[in-house]
């Protein structure tokens, strides 16, 4: 009876290790759904997948759409947008338009579903000029958690590093089986 009670407390123990272990890792606050976290505002799947469908259906056949820009951009739209508020920084619609004009995103102005990630990369560009070098500076007291599943956060870029994963599960070469 001795080593059951021994055995259950020990169970116990290892579960409030595992438990303190993803406190500690920030994985008790992840949810599924969201694709990242800039401080306390989070980036949903259903908002990627709603950007990368409205920019698709502007593409010409076989465009696509980069889904890691897609969320890239909208990373840094946020930093952004959170470095403007801490330094009183405006950004109107006819700031963002006119960054926009003169870009290749020009043409997906008038497709009001692409919009909020036009904005998102108009105001990365404005902010950035205004501050210059100041706005690295500023970014990187900014907190980003990427899910895991998209790969791995550059911590001073704050973009997705290509072609690597935090994932414990990689994909199988063509063609090969178990």
């Amino acid at each position: 009876m001795a080593s059951l009670r021994t055995r259950q407390v020990g169970r116990a123990g290892i579960a409030g290790l595992v438990l303190v272990a993803l406190t500690v890792s920030g994985c008790s606050n992840a949810e599924p759904s969201v694709v990242a976290y800039v401080d306390e505002a989070r980036i949903t799947q259903r908002q990627v997948d709603d950007a990368v469908n409205a920019i698709s259906g502007t593409l010409e056949e076989g465009q696509r759409v980069s889904s890691q820009a897609v969320v890239n951009a909208m990373i840094h739209g946020e930093l952004a947008e959170q470095v403007a508020a801490r330094q009183n920084i405006v950004i109107s619609d006819s700031d963002r338009d006119e960054v926009l004009k003169g870009s290749n995103l020009a043409p997906l102005l008038p497709v009001e579903v692409a919009r909020p990630v036009l904005d998102d990369i108009a105001d990365e560009q404005i902010v950035a000029s205004r501050l210059g070098e100041q706005y690295v500076t500023e970014i990187g007291k900014i907190n980003v958690t990427l899910n895991p599943r998209l790969g791995v956060l550059d911590p001073q870029q704050k973009t997705i590093i290509e072609n690597q994963s935090s994932s414990l599960a990689s994909s199988a070469p063509a063609g090969s089986t178990p």
